[in-house]
């Protein structure tokens, strides 16, 4: 019987990493955006993860209304890309 045991306590050690430890929670406001990207990619189903890379701001974006016409539209980002060059 305790033979049993310590299998089952090794297996659930060896199944959790670690040393059967929980694996603590990652905190994803301490990231940068790069690494919470990362982050995402090799973990799609964790949600939390997902919200908050969603909810951060994007340096580099350009807002436009979506009420802009789409002329409006063009000429604002040939404006930007021709100010990038």
């Amino acid at each position: 019987m305790w033979l049993e045991r310590k299998r089952i306590s090794k297996l659930r050690s060896t199944l959790m990493g670690n040393g059967g430890m929980k694996l603590s929670k990652p905190d994803f406001q301490a990231m940068t955006l790069n690494e919470l990207r990362r982050y995402v990619l090799a973990h799609r189903d964790n949600r939390e993860a997902w919200d908050e890379f969603a909810a951060r701001p994007r340096p580099n974006a350009v807002m436009v209304s979506a009420d802009t016409p789409v002329e409006e539209q063009e000429r604002i980002i040939k404006e930007l890309v021709d100010k990038s060059k």
